[in-house]
């Protein structure tokens, strides 16, 4: 079924890779309902994506500076409030990095507003939230059999999410900048659900990315080795985490989560020494960080390059 809401918009969150913005740039433009606007948000205080923008500007591209590394959660801050003030009904929050997949996508999902509830966001894939542990739940593969709709808690920024624009113009539901880089779309739709709304994939649409991406029959396994260069992820995650778990007063999973959290940090030498000093550093930290209510970016503890 073709949705009649062509009136949506899409916001770009970029830092410093204009080629990678340039390609999903023309990947929006060859959807079959393509956005309205994209707002292309530079996170680069140097303005490294302009003249992507200038180039594509006869498709309706434009060129938002925030004049600083405001993260993935204060772009996409600027971008929903932005397009939200200029009348569109849907907004989709993009990543540089992850275009959609399938020319369809933005059709299908905009279709989903005819549900017959009150949806607040949809996209391409999404997952479940353990609010008594605090973990995500990834969607069995069973449950994406058949066609129709399926729920869900969270559908990340790289998901080619969709949000209804009311939830921001009559209920001021906004990301929370102060997160920076990291759990900024779960602390958004947590708020989404508290006020009502409901998250949506489809479920043809969403085996099919699965089958894409060869996604079909795996588990989450958790404690794994990741790459060094990617820990100060860790940082961002555990703290982020912690934050949006007191925000949602879920104190059994934030109990949880800090013993987790002391866990990983003893274990993480099992991969190494330094492995296990710099993993013990960014845990600690975010810890720490948390207690006294620490936010915002943190690139002076980063001795890895945020990109």
């Amino acid at each position: 079924m073709k949705s009649n809401s062509t009136d949506y918009a899409a916001f770009i969150m970029t830092y410093r890779r204009p080629d990678i913005l340039n390609d999903t740039i023309i990947k929006l433009i060859n959807q079959t309902i393509p956005p309205n606007k994209i707002l292309v948000i530079d996170n680069d205080p140097l303005k490294s994506a302009q003249h992507i923008s200038v180039k594509h500007v006869s498709s309706n591209v434009e060129y938002f500076s925030t004049g600083y590394n405001s993260g993935p959660a204060g772009a996409a801050k600027f971008g929903l409030k932005i397009l939200s003030s200029q009348g569109f009904s849907w907004i989709a929050w993009i990543d540089d990095d992850n275009p959609p997949v399938f020319e369809n996508i933005f059709e299908t999902l905009l279709s989903l507003e005819n549900a017959g509830i009150k949806v607040g966001c949809v996209g391409t894939v999404g997952q479940n939230f353990n609010k008594n542990k605090g973990v995500m739940k990834r969607i069995e593969d069973e449950t994406l059999e058949g066609s129709g709709y399926l729920e869900v808690d969270n559908i990340a920024g790289g998901m080619c999410k969709l949000v209804n624009s009311k939830a921001i113009l009559e209920d001021n539901i906004l990301p929370d900048d102060t997160l920076f880089y990291g759990f900024e779309e779960l602390d958004f739709d947590l708020r989404l659900q508290n006020t009502g709304y409901h998250l949506l994939t489809d479920k043809e649409l969403y085996k099919r990315h699965r089958i894409f991406y060869n996604r079909m029959g795996m588990s989450l396994q958790r404690g794994k080795r990741k790459e060094i260069k990617s820990l100060w992820r860790e940082y961002y995650s555990t703290r982020n985490l912690l934050i949006i778990l007191k925000k949602q007063k879920l104190h059994k999973a934030m109990v949880l989560t800090i013993i987790k959290s002391c866990l990983k940090l003893f274990f993480g030498f099992r991969f190494g020494i330094n492995y296990g000093f710099k993993n013990a550093k960014y845990i600690f930290t975010a810890l720490r960080h948390f207690a006294i209510g620490k936010t915002g970016n943190m690139e002076s503890i980063i001795t890895d390059k945020i990109n």
